[in-house]
């Protein structure tokens, strides 16, 4: 009996096969609202100083989500697993000669449900093939994955059953090297629930920050001293909250900044790389 997913990829650390104990904590728990007021948001009064109004939990998770998808958008990451369904090019050359390299849209590749070839576009049909999930040999962190035989099966005879067809000879006789949309993908890719690097969630966590004091925090603060004159009598109060809150938006901008280079040079999203 086959297997029905190839073996899990952990996104971090990659290629984990184990954590000796005692280990240190590596993941937490996606922030909540008072998460986000105990870390980042901690003493600042999140009280609207004109209305009195009080910033509610439920508009710190809106916060929360808003940076959870700006970051998928940003680093094109899953903070949840994703099912996708891809439809590729079929390339002879890379299938015979490059071990049927295929680079996926979407990394980290958590594993693979199938992989299936067919030479036909329109109405879903029976695949051509669907390969073995054994022989499917997936980097998670490049986001590729390759048709690999298992031990025991000849690479000639690999290639050469993988193909064999009415259509698959069809297209050989017509002399076609390439067909587009031929290869379907079924694959998972994001983190595992209660398996977020905990640079990831404290990530999320500053971006919803530095949201919610952008767009509230004139209002929170919104003068920074207060007048008083009587009969030639004067009073002035200095607050710093202006300062204050300039300061700290700066501070959470430089955080994300740097956190946001390492998440690239880790998950390799600094550069685009494609095939040509």
């Amino acid at each position: 009996m086959g297997i029905s997913n190839s073996p899990l990829n952990p996104p971090f650390p990659f290629m984990e096969k184990e954590q000796e104990q005692p280990s240190v904590t590596r993941y937490l728990p996606l922030p909540t609202a008072q998460t986000l007021k105990d870390t980042s948001l901690f003493g600042i009064p999140l009280k609207s100083a004109l209305t009195g109004q009080t910033v509610s939990d439920a508009t710190l998770t809106d916060y929360i989500t808003k940076a959870i998808s700006r970051l998928e958008h940003e680093l094109n990451i899953f903070i949840t697993p994703v099912q996708f369904e891809e439809r590729h090019d079929y390339d002879r050359e890379i299938w015979t000669q490059q071990y049927a390299w295929i680079k996926l849209n979407n990394a980290p590749v958590l594993d693979c449900q199938s992989v299936q070839l067919n030479f036909g576009n329109g109405t879903p049909m029976p695949p051509l093939v669907e390969f073995p999930l054994e022989f499917v040999y997936v980097n998670g962190q490049e986001g590729a994955i390759r048709l690999v035989p298992v031990l025991g099966t000849a690479t000639s005879g690999f290639v050469l059953s993988s193909f064999a067809g009415s259509q698959w000879m069809a297209l050989v006789a017509m002399g076609v090297f390439n067909f587009p949309g031929a290869v379907l993908v079924k694959y998972r890719a994001g983190f595992e629930p209660n398996k977020v690097p905990a640079m990831i969630s404290g990530l999320i966590e500053k971006m919803a920050a530095l949201m919610a004091l952008s767009a509230l925090g004139h209002l929170i603060f919104p003068y920074s001293s207060v007048g008083i004159g009587i009969d030639g009598t004067s009073q002035s109060v200095g607050t710093p909250g202006i300062q204050f809150l300039t300061g700290r938006i700066a501070d959470l901008k430089e955080q994300v900044q740097l956190e946001l280079d390492a998440a690239r040079n880790y998950y390799q999203k600094k550069f685009l790389i494609d095939v040509f």
